[in-house]
């Protein structure tokens, strides 16, 4: 058997491990950057947020409505068709 060019396969096989260790170690170097999330919200965004904010401070019920109809049931001058509640509760339930 004759071996021809022994010298220039262990190059090719020294420069093939070069090569791979070059990209082992940008592999590596790629695991050791930290990357940091962003966000960034557009303008409607943020308009929302903050009228969100500001509905979550007021009160769900409104005062002014509850001393209302408080008078008119103590007076008794609150009243309510029949009509008006049937029809709420079909509404409701169908």
């Amino acid at each position: 058997m004759i071996v021809n060019n022994v010298n220039s396969m262990a190059n090719v096989y020294t420069s093939n491990a070069v090569v791979s260790s070059r990209y082992a170690n940008a592999a590596i170097g790629a695991r050791n950057i930290q990357k940091r999330d962003q966000l960034s919200l557009s303008n409607e965004a943020q308009s929302f947020s903050e009228i969100l904010k500001k509905l979550r401070v007021e009160s769900e019920v409104r005062q002014d409505k509850v001393a209302e109809f408080e008078q008119k049931v103590s007076s008794g001058t609150y009243h309510i068709s029949a009509e008006n509640i049937a029809a709420s509760l079909l509404y409701s339930r169908f």
